[in-house]
């Protein structure tokens, strides 16, 4: 006869779970890990997983903020995971180069690319290039000279 897990034993298997799922194991490997760490059986190994997809809910970040923070986290954790022998190649730089890339946008450490300018509030102009920015920029010059020219 098996004895009752503790309160605190239960809570550690149910962290241990939580990081599976977030770290993308499909369910029924965590069930079949779980039943062969631990000697459960299934079932009760479905309940611990139902534990644990209940409080990721419970505690799901609603901050924009800190789900940035996580995320920029996450990404740097991406990198120190990457095997060594792949962290000196040029593929592995271009891997760790573009994970960088992304933190750089989560930071908002690059520009703004659209601008946008408020002649009508109602109607914002939004120009997506600076090719644009620029034909509007004259079209809207020659628009004031043309309205000062007649009067």
């Amino acid at each position: 006869m098996n004895k009752r897990a503790t309160k605190i034993e239960k809570e550690r298997r149910i962290f241990e779970l939580q990081g599976w799922s977030i770290q993308g194991v499909q369910d029924y490997i965590i069930i079949k890990n779980i039943d062969q760490k631990y000697g459960l059986g299934r079932r009760q190994c479905k309940y611990l997983l139902e534990d644990a997809y209940k409080e990721i809910h419970q505690n799901q970040v609603d901050d924009i903020e800190q789900k940035r923070i996580m995320r920029i986290a996450e990404l740097k954790q991406d990198i120190r995971n990457m095997k060594e022998e792949y962290k000196g190649t040029p593929r592995g730089m271009a891997v760790v180069n573009s994970i960088k890339k992304e933190i750089t946008k989560l930071e908002g450490l690059y520009p703004a690319r659209k601008i946008s300018l408020e002649g009508d509030p109602d109607k914002p102009i939004v120009i997506s290039s600076i090719d644009e920015h620029k034909k509007r920029k004259e079209e809207l010059i020659a628009k004031l000279l043309s309205k000062n020219l007649t009067k």
